[in-house]
């Protein structure tokens, strides 16, 4: 599968910001704004960053209207999500994918954004870059591994990490495809669902029990997609204990050791990327090759 890639970032580019999640912490955005602009960057904020409905930043339509606005403007050459949180996957239906894919931009984001994300890959054929927003920026200074793959990943770098734990080991090439399984499991069995044929797969969570994993994970199993697959990496699974059985659950570790075996792909464990201070940034339907027998991902 051959994805698009937006055009590499250029010292005074400007990046529309948008909140395509839950609502705007207070603080975040002057924190972005600031950080955009010791790096050269402009900043253009959407009409309803501020918004808020519930546990969403604004209604579906103004959410989905300030992302099509920044797709159709000229001036804009990026599209930055200040933050995470939930239902990104309701603003799919709203969004012109015609459009959108003739006017590539890269959409940056982490967490809940992996929802927008792949549904503009799946229906746009756009690469995005998963791995960063605003809240990082509340650690002073900024990790430096979200800052270096942040920047390598919208001048178009190729870069690599050489992190991880290894399980199975073989060296494969694909798109790679995924982000958090949570809001990947909101687009199974949807138009919106991406294409994993002979992709990597990417996969972290957050505040998931070890029963909710292996139920996720088997319904990955169940729609086919751990046999379209090349490679797998884990990321972090943070504060995935089991709560209510421990002593009976077990620990997330011993579901991603089951599964790694029962796809029996090359994989590995641990990989920097997740909810976690430290991660790397990474382009979501660039090619990669994942070598899983020395936990390298190289990005082309």
């Amino acid at each position: 599968m051959h994805y698009l890639y937006p055009e590499k970032l250029k010292v005074g580019d400007t990046i529309g910001l948008v909140t395509p999640s839950s609502p705007m912490m207070t603080g975040r955005l002057e924190l972005g704004i600031s950080y955009l602009e010791r790096n050269g960057y402009k900043a253009k904020v959407g009409a309803h960053v501020h918004d808020t409905n519930r546990f969403m930043a604004g209604l579906d339509e103004d959410r989905a209207k300030d992302i099509m606005d920044f797709f159709l403007d000229p001036s804009v050459k990026a599209i930055m999500a200040t933050g995470g949180g939930y239902s990104s996957q309701r603003i799919l239906p709203l969004l012109d994918y015609d459009v959108i894919r003739k006017n590539p931009k890269w959409v940056i984001g982490f967490s809940d954004t992996t929802a927008l994300q792949l549904g503009i890959l799946s229906r746009a054929g756009i690469a995005s870059c998963t791995g960063f927003t605003f809240r990082d920026l509340e650690e002073n200074p900024l990790d430096s591994l979200i800052e270096k793959t942040l920047k390598s990943c919208l001048l178009g770098e190729a870069y690599q990490i050489e992190e991880g734990v290894p399980i199975i080991p073989g060296i494969v090439e694909g798109p790679l495809v995924g982000g958090n399984l949570g809001s990947l499991m909101a687009l199974i069995g949807t138009p919106f669902q991406p294409n994993f044929k002979e992709s990597i797969l990417l996969i972290e969570e957050v505040w998931s029990e070890p029963y909710k994993i292996d139920s996720m994970f088997s319904q990955l199993e169940l729609a086919g997609i751990f046999k379209q697959i090349k490679g797998l990496i884990f990321g972090q699974f943070e504060r995935c204990a089991a709560e209510h059985f421990p002593e009976r659950d077990g620990t997330s570790d011993d579901i991603i050791n089951e599964w790694s075996e029962r796809i029996g792909v090359p994989c590995i464990k641990e990989f920097p990327y997740g909810h976690r201070n430290r991660r790397c940034v990474l382009p979501i339907g660039k090619k990669v090759k994942l070598d899983a027998e020395r936990a390298i991902l190289y990005i082309f």
